[in-house]
């Protein structure tokens, strides 16, 4: 993608794993939430076609020929398991709004992390009965972009009928589905077809301007938009392949706009051809089985350096990187904080702005990364101690009870 925000490398008909796009999560509109930090390699878990029993639904081992598009049909199919998901973002409140599918009837529902990513709350509706739930976080996996949800007080909820995605081909068509724009209401489908199975792409998170480097996704070309993501991604039968991730989004281009309209029956032809022609929109999906490889690892409740259980717990800052050397030549590596938030556990400890971090329970924290993924590996409750160095150089140790905050 280059300044001007259009996408030169088009993606082969075939399977491939090298082609990177720059792309925009799809979290939508009240804060133009799109993903965000640094680039990094993910492998995700194996391809599985073994049953996944926790949740409600029947995931086929074999494909039989798929029936032509019928849009509606599959809407028919597929908007009784679709929710709305509005969230409440930090100690703002900001408002943003995506999108999940149920799972388990007693309310286990899917969606993306970056849907409910520093979520102080989240509130989820039945598109079908308008129902509003309160919802709590189960776990997720944030390197692949995956939460799982549990609704407060559910019952009776119909669970999705999920597809084989080791079956999808390049061509088959399509629809995704979700809350496009936040507006609430039915699910807003958007039909295509596949492009390309492997797809590896950069997603860009507006809101906290990090970055995310997604593997093995299904890249759809189809007119998908923010607030679909953690929305489905169906075949023809109305089987559940995916889920909606991101899409490609013009530079210049309005997130709260309204999907395009639908072409007129006859278009004139140009009397020139375009020189440049627009690019068309790529969507992008997690394919279901490697979700539910995810899902049933949390409903295990085996955690992992990926996949993180229960609550997130918080220490309470905002923190630099700093890697540099003092005028004596000494090192200076750690996390430097820049906001200790009043009433957080860093502030109850006494630490205050340009203190450093340099270890956690005795392991160097190297830079803001080291010390996020240290955190996030351990529970609310849990007791810390921090290697500290003040800004005139003086050392000390602190220990810090964790408080309970929202999904990283």
């Amino acid at each position: 993608m280059d300044e001007s925000g259009h996408e030169h490398n088009r993606a082969e008909p075939r399977h491939y794993i090298a082609k990177t796009v720059t792309v925009f999560a799809l979290v939508a509109a009240l804060l133009g939430f799109g993903i965000v930090a640094d680039f990094w390699e993910i492998d995700w878990p194996g391809k599985t076609t073994r049953p996944h029993t926790s949740a409600q639904a029947v995931q086929t081992s074999t494909r039989a020929p798929l029936p032509p598009l019928d849009v509606d049909a599959v809407a028919g199919t597929v908007n009784p398991s679709l929710v709305n998901i509005t969230v409440s973002v930090g100690p703002l409140e900001l408002q943003g709004a995506g999108s999940g599918i149920v799972l388990t009837g007693d309310g286990q529902v899917l969606t993306s992390h970056h849907v409910i990513k520093g979520a102080v709350d989240i509130s989820v509706t039945d598109v079908t009965t308008g129902l509003i739930y309160d919802a709590t976080t189960l776990g997720y996996d944030s390197t692949h972009d995956i939460a799982l949800l549990q609704l407060q007080n559910a019952a009776d909820l119909r669970g999705a009928r999920l597809g084989n995605s080791d079956d999808v081909a390049v061509g088959d068509e399509i629809v995704a589905m979700g809350n496009a724009g936040g507006r609430g209401g039915m699910p807003t489908t958007s039909p295509g077809k596949t492009t390309a199975l492997d797809a590896t792409i950069v997603a860009r998170n507006e809101s906290d301007f990090s970055r995310e480097y997604l593997t093995d996704l299904i890249e759809v070309e189809a007119a998908v938009a923010p607030g679909q993501s953690g929305g489905a991604l169906a075949d023809t039968t109305g089987a559940v392949i995916g889920m909606v991730t991101a899409a490609t989004i013009p530079a210049d281009s309005d997130t709260d706009a309204e999907l395009p309209a639908e072409p007129p029956a006859v278009v004139p032809a140009p009397t020139e051809p375009d020189p440049d022609p627009p690019l068309p929109t790529m969507g992008y999906a997690i394919p279901i089985n490697q979700v539910l490889d995810v899902v049933e690892q949390i409903n295990s409740g085996r955690r992992s350096d990926e996949v993180h259980i229960g609550p997130t717990a918080t220490l309470g800052v905002l923190v630099t990187t700093v890697d540099e050397t003092r005028p004596d030549g000494t090192p200076v590596v750690g996390a430097r904080i820049e906001i200790a938030m009043y009433g957080s556990p860093a502030y109850e400890a006494g630490l205050v702005r340009g203190d450093l971090i340099s270890a956690i329970d005795g392991i160097p924290v190297e830079s803001s990364k080291t010390l996020r993924e240290a955190i996030s590996a351990r529970l609310p409750g849990v007791v810390i101690r921090l290697d500290i160095t003040d800004e005139t150089g003086s050392t000390r140790k602190v220990d810090v009870v964790l408080a309970d905050g929202p999904p990283n």
